[in-house]
């Protein structure tokens, strides 16, 4: 054992022993009043914070010289409910100015010879907002376009939060954590910034940037004929938008993230796949043994609306016999996560049975055609033009 570590149980003990001695030998202290001043208030109270009622103020027996310990004579209905981590807002004692807010840290409940409780405190301290991302849908787009932003942040306090927003170039409108951005009519990169601060002033902030060009990029016409013969719609590009989005695998595959890695470090920054405990995942991955009638190993089905992915369902035959379970399921997992990315392999010639048996990586067909569709964004015509 380290010296942290068993200094840190020394101080749970040593606060245990001096709870027990105290709430045993200390009696009946009391606790005395010297002024009779209305205590202040403080400025910004917490949320969800827990104001002591009178009847558990009279409760309090001992108080230590550094308020980091509360000794409680009697339970209470309000005490027997403490637990940790809640915020306490206290004026233990008529001396006091100013109204504790205090954070409890732990609790002693006493036994059945005891209803006396114990609580261990810090001062509270806001924790500051934490912006977990920030994404625009499309990163790059024309002079005079739009891109949709959106800014995913949480407070561990539970604070509402307000958002700011600025940029280098261009018209912001709206407010709160979606907003639009239109492009001015020149070309360059423009940065885009959200503030986002809490009830507190506590504030985090986080910046991405947009590339505005005269033209979208073209394709190759090699790049064309892939997403003609392997792309989800007909004349115009069907893909995800820009964003993360959750993989529920009810399967439990347990090379599902290496599945995932492969087809997030092709997709770039753009897209990202990651696996997820919400069953109302826009992906999902499960079992069907109709697929034993039909002589199939999995299948794919892809849902969109205006030219977006917004859904997607794969199913696994549990035929492993049929399949080539467990061996080979690497490759077939691999190989239909690209139905849920965008790559149709059920139009035109596709990838055999026997063929993804061998493979333990994306295939160069599916990566060009995946890279051509991720350049440009949802509904672009294959002729060039938006």
């Amino acid at each position: 054992m380290n010296y942290n570590n068993f200094n840190k149980y020394f101080k749970t003990i040593s606060f245990v022993l001096c709870a027990i001695v105290v709430m045993l030998f200390i009696g009946s202290m009391e606790i005395m009043a010297i002024e009779n001043t209305p205590p202040e208030v403080p400025d910004f109270i917490p949320e969800g914070t827990i104001i002591l009622d009178e009847q558990s103020i009279k409760e309090i027996n001992y108080i230590s010289p550094d308020k980091g310990v509360f000794i409680f004579r009697n339970a209470t209905p309000q005490l027997e409910k403490l637990q940790s981590g809640d915020v306490l807002l206290i004026n233990p004692t008529e001396e006091e100015i100013s109204y504790l807010l205090l954070e409890i840290m732990h609790i002693i409940k006493g036994k059945s010879n005891s209803k006396g409780i114990v609580i261990e405190v810090i001062p509270w301290k806001n924790h500051p907002p934490v912006i977990s991302s920030l994404i625009a849908q499309p990163y790059t787009l024309q002079i005079n376009n739009s891109s949709s932003l959106i800014c995913y942040a949480a407070d561990e306090d539970g604070d509402t939060l307000h958002y700011i927003w600025s940029a280098s170039g261009g018209i912001i409108s709206g407010d709160g954590p979606n907003i639009t951005w239109t492009a001015p009519n020149q070309t360059g990169n423009y940065e885009i910034t959200c503030e986002v601060i809490d009830s507190s002033g506590d504030k985090s902030i986080k910046s991405i940037q947009l590339s505005v060009v005269k033209n979208m990029p073209l394709l190759t016409s090699q790049e064309k004929q892939l997403l003609e013969n392997f792309g989800w719609g007909k004349d115009k590009t069907v893909r995800w938008p820009d964003k993360h989005i959750e993989v529920f695998d009810t399967t439990n595959f347990s090379r599902m993230q290496e599945v995932l890695s492969q087809w997030n470090l092709l997709l770039g920054e753009k897209v990202n796949f990651y696996l997820s405990d919400n069953p109302y995942s826009p992906v999902k991955i499960s079992y069907d043994h109709k697929l034993r009638e039909k002589n199939l190993c999995g299948h794919v089905d892809a849902h969109w609306k205006n030219y977006q992915l917004n859904k997607a369902e794969i199913t696994i035959n549990p035929d492993f016999s049929f399949c080539g379970f467990p061996e080979e399921n690497f490759g077939l997992y691999l190989h239909l996560f690209a139905g849920v990315v965008g790559f149709d392999a059920w139009k035109g010639t596709t990838v055999e049975k026997r063929e993804w048996k061998e493979f333990t990586l994306i295939p160069d067909i599916m990566q060009r055609m995946v890279k051509a569709l991720y350049k440009i964004p949802t509904g672009y015509n294959l002729d060039g033009n938006l």
